[in-house]
């Protein structure tokens, strides 16, 4: 592997420091007084020093100096060549008050400690402990302050000279070992307690056991009194004792139970928490008297666990202990029917050391038994593998492992080579901080005084063309920061999965049914969005600069984090290409629109819904549709569903009101706001600004995407009502003022590269936006599709809804134009007047210029006007008074 040439000075230079250090280590031990030195005079036929005179004198100079801190040349040495070697930029980026600082504090350690050293240690060799400066320093300081005042004062000068040198903090030191002191001390106490409670429960539970179980049950206490080979005779198979306490647990359990199901049932509890013992340890001494003295058994050889172990047991019976029998040989069929040909066990008695013997509590009424382990098997394998309500991150394709960091040493060039160019423009700036990120770089700069930041954004092309760089764009103000932003383009780009920014803690810990992901940011992190803050969203950009692509990964979002229950969806697709993929998720309320026409239909029913939906929300006394949500579920769950308060038997024919339901968001998509703006014309406009001042409250949100960010397209009427904005690459700066109010988005490199302007805030977020390909958008629209049918609402597209919901100055399709109430008064004011025309007609009725239209094109049908000429006048064709 080659190296730079910056990198080949720092490993030389690191190799240099480790020889230094270890000849001067080496120099140091091998010192002979003997040996040719500055100290020494004469001639020397031999030199013992095993580095020679070189190394004598190099030695001989140290320990005159410093005395024993000599030592600790060596590992200076070899400590100021790694961090040379390691982070040289660290070693360039210190400031002049930390240099001043460590070289103080270093002035102070060495003095400090040569001192202490040479009042406190005996001499090495011929020189002093402390070497020539400990001498001074002492000899300076004892006269007045004595022994005592002189080593409080040096060790004052060695901590606050160790802490200016290398930043350590005493008070935090001070502070973690009292913490373990603390703890070590609250360790010992705690076993301390332990070791003096388990001690008086063992002197507690010291009975005569053999009296209280022969009390209990005779037939153990006879078999207790019998020796112990007839106990091995009568039962061969089985162990002669093999725990005494297992044989007290039950007074009625039958003794003519099959070995195979006693091998099969579970330890006890206590048995398993407390450890069995071995055959030797769990067969009690018998001592059998001949004389007719009473049996007596060892009571360190007996463990009886606590009750409540014995009570666990009891419920813990009828188990089987899966884990402890051989998978092959274990026959699943003959164990669950040997379980339910057991006789359930009789009541038992438990036998407590501290407590008399009683009988066993009955549950309380309403205590349902636990069920048995072939209820629970066979559950088991009924019960159909949980099916997850959301569509699998494997869908997805998986992040791209070649990754492409970018090293220290490469930034710190392109540092330097920043500050050059720009000093070349005669702008002094210093590089204070670099945030690599997937595709561009940021570097804060930190101009010099009476630097305005206006002339290194006028210098942004000739700055991109200096740096070699696509483009640059400038970061005028940073939240926070005094500093410049300077982005500058990665040489190798990384691809955002969309993946890797879906699986996000963000993203999946976000409650709102309504987030989306967008991408990444230019430190890497994911950019996580939520559609019901916004509320609206209207993303642009030229031909290529992935605004498409952006659509798909939010609609790609809402449907990996929300069911049909939660969020429905109108799209509108005018180049019936874009989102037509989606056609049958169930998440659609109504078929893609490709039509404009039912295009203007749909979103006249969107209007129409908000209005129910305020009405509903009126009547219930909630403030938005999270609060309508809320209180129809806490009202089902309370037994007492409410009813819809707008119900209206008009034809006799419904019998009682319905239960409201849940109501889901609602999300319109509109890939091509432009080409459906020209189609329709500004009755799309009035539409869409209505449900974005309104439709917030009630669920209903707009996603608006257009490649002609003109303001033909993009109005102020629209504008202010949608605060969001997203922008992709654009041509020029107008565009870019049209979308966000400030320049910017010309800059940017295209294929998802995003300005992204948050509600609330003024200042955009350059973001990355993440990648999906087509078989994505396929795979997950097929797995939508076998989860469930779309339920369509024909109301939407056939526009029956849109009766009752007209907009200003508008009738309906099947009216008649003289139903209008203002069609006699626009008649005689015509007639009266002898002249006809739109504006008069307008300005004399004080209505729309549209209705005037109307209202004047109904005359000619009735004959009260003529056709316009070849002016466009009109003449009146009822003279005055002849109109009925």
């Amino acid at each position: 592997m080659r190296l730079n040439g910056i990198q080949r000075l720092l490993e030389t230079g690191l190799i240099i420091s480790t020889a230094a250090a270890i000849f001067t280590l080496c120099a140091l031990i091998s010192f002979d007084p003997a040996d040719p030195a500055w100290t020494q005079t004469g001639e020397f036929i031999k030199v013992n020093n095993i580095t020679g005179a070189a190394g004598a004198w190099v030695a001989d100079i140290l320990l005159l100096s410093f005395g024993w801190l000599a030592f600790l040349v060596p590992a200076f040495i070899q400590l100021f060549g790694y961090l040379l070697f390691k982070k040289p930029h660290k070693l360039l980026q210190l400031d002049y008050t930390t240099l001043g600082l460590r070289l103080i504090g270093g002035t102070l350690f060495i003095t400090s400690a040569s001192a202490i050293s040479s009042i406190n240690f005996d001499d090495i060799y011929n020189f002093s402990s402390g070497g020539v400066v400990g001498d001074v320093v002492a000899s300076a300081m004892m006269p007045a302050f004595n022994f005592t005042g002189t080593t409080i004062l040096l060790l004052c000068f060695f901590f606050a000279g160790l802490t200016l040198l290398t930043g350590v903090s005493w008070v935090e030191f001070v502070d973690y070992i009292g913490e373990k002191v603390v703890a070590f001390c609250k360790w010992c106490f705690a076993k301390l307690k332990q070791r003096t409670e388990s001690s008086s429960v063992i002197a507690s539970e010291e009975v005569d056991e053999p009296q209280a179980i022969a009390e209990t049950t005779p037939s153990v206490a006879a078999a207790l009194s019998k020796p112990e080979e007839q106990l091995a005779e009568d039962s061969p198979s089985m162990p002669a004792i093999e725990n005494t306490a297992q044989s007290t647990e039950s007074v009625g359990e039958p003794q003519d139970e099959p070995a195979e199901l006693e091998k099969s049932k579970p330890k006890k509890l206590k048995d398993r928490l407390f450890g069995a013992k071995s055959d030797a340890q769990s067969e009690p001494v018998v001592n059998h008297a001949e004389e007719g003295e009473k049996a007596t058994l060892d009571s360190d050889d007996i463990a009886v666990a606590p009750s409540v172990f014995d009570e666990l047991d009891d419920i813990l019976e009828q188990e089987i202990n899966f884990s402890a029998v051989d998978d092959e040989a274990f026959d699943t069929v003959a164990a669950l029917n040997a379980l339910d040909d057991t006789p359930a066990p009789a009541e038992t008695k438990v036998v407590s050391p501290a407590r008399p013997l009683k009988p066993k509590e009955k549950p309380a009424s309403g205590y349902q038994p636990p069920p048995t382990a072939k209820e629970q098997f066979e559950a088991l394998l009924e019960a159909e593998p949980p099916k997850d309500p959301l569509p699998s991150l494997d869908l997805l394709d998986r992040p791209d492992k070649a990754k492409n960091p970018i090293s220290e040493e490469e930034l710190e060039a392109v540092s330097r080579l920043v500050e050059a160019k720009l000093l070349d423009f005669n702008i002094q700036a210093k590089v204070m901080g670099v945030y690599p990120g997937p595709v561009v770089t940021r570097f804060e700069l930190d101009l010099a005084p009476g630097i305005k930041v206006a002339k290194i954004t006028g210098l942004a092309k000739d700055l991109a063309r200096s740096l070699s760089a696509v483009s640059v764009r400038v970061v005028e103000v940073i939240p926070g920061k005094t500093y410049v932003g300077l982005e500058l383009p990665n040489k190798n780009r990384e691809i955002v999965r969309l993946s890797e920014v879906i699986n996000a803690p963000k993203f999946e810990q976000n409650p709102s049914p309504l987030t989306m992901v967008l991408g990444k940011d230019i430190a890497g992190q994911p950019v996580v969005a939520d559609l019901a803050k916004m509320p609206h969203l209207l993303v642009a950009g030229t031909t290529g600069s992935g605004k498409s692509v952006g659509v798909n990964v939010m609609i790609l979002s809402l449907l990996y984090k929300s069911p049909p229950e939660d969020v429905r969806m109108i799209m509108i697709d005018p180049k019936m290409l874009e989102l037509s993929v989606y056609e049958g998720i169930p998440h659609l309320l109504c078929e893609v629109v490709t039509d404009m026409k039912e295009a203007a239909n749909a979103l006249r029913w969107c209007v129409g819904e908000m209005e129910r939906r305020y009405k509903l929300m009126s009547a219930l006394g909630v403030r938005n549709l999270k609060g309508y949500n809320q209180k129809i579920l806490d009202a089902k769950e309370a037994g007492h569903p409410i009813l819809d308060p707008l119900f209206k038997d008009t034809d006799g024919m419904a019998d009682e009101p319905q239960e409201l339901d849940k109501l889901p968001s609602i999300v319109v998509v509109i890939d091509e706001f432009a080409d459906m703006m020209m189609i329709v014309g500004k009755k799309v406009e009035e539409l869409i600004a209505r449900i974005a001042q309104k439709a917030r409250a009630a669920g209903i949100h707009l996603v608006l995407a257009t490649q002609r960010p003109s303001v033909d397209v993009i109005t102020g009427l629209i504008k202010a009502n949608i605060p969001t904005r997203m922008a992709f690459q654009v041509s020029s700066k107008i565009d870019s003022r049209t979308i966000l109010d400030q320049q910017g988005a010309e800059n940017l490199l295209g294929m998802g590269d995003m300005l992204y302007l948050p509600p609330g805030t003024s200042v955009p977020i350059r973001v990355h936006g993440a990648f999906v390909d087509d078989h994505e958008v396929h795979a997950v629209v097929s797995d939508w599709k076998a989860r469930g049918k779309p339920n369509y609402i024909e109301d939407i597209l056939c526009g029956e809804a849109t009766e009752d919901i007209l907009l200003p100055g508008e009738t309906s399709e099947g009216e008649d134009e003289e139903s209008d109430p203002l069609y006699d008064e626009a008649v005689a004011f015509v007639i009266e007047t002898g002249k006809v025309s739109v504006s008069s007609v307008q300005r004399k009725l004080r209505v729309g210029y549209n209705r005037a239209a109307r209202l004047v094109e109904q005359m000619e049908m009735s004959g009260v006007v003529s056709a316009p000429g070849h002016n466009g006048a009109r003449e009146v064709l009822v003279p005055k008074g002849g109109a009925n």
